[in-house]
């Protein structure tokens, strides 16, 4: 099993977002600081619910925008990764419990 299929990225509570057409714009409101994602960081984004791992985004964008499972994993993995370093995600070992 892969580390992806174990890491449930969730959004932070002290963020806010907003996806205009397909972009998001994303608040953190710790820094005060505004970020604006393309239309592929915004599809990770929107599955950034704890309930999908790693390895369920990476799959759903080969599935969107035709690109490999490999490259697709790797990307998104440095994504959120980046993302959680500036405190917009949180990454769990787990699913959220409780959440539709």
């Amino acid at each position: 099993m892969s580390p992806e299929a174990d890491t449930y990225p969730i959004k932070s509570k002290d963020t806010a977002h907003r996806v205009l057409g397909d972009e998001a714009i994303i608040v953190n409101f710790q820094d005060s600081f505004f970020y604006n994602l393309n239309p592929v960081g915004t599809f990770i984004w929107e599955r950034c619910d704890g309930r999908h791992s790693l390895e369920e985004i990476a799959r759903a964008l080969v599935a969107e925008f035709q690109v490999d499972l490999e490259t697709a994993a790797r990307d998104c993995r440095q994504f959120v990764e980046e993302l959680a370093e500036q405190g917009l995600l949180m990454l769990r070992s787990g699913p959220e419990a409780g959440e539709n």
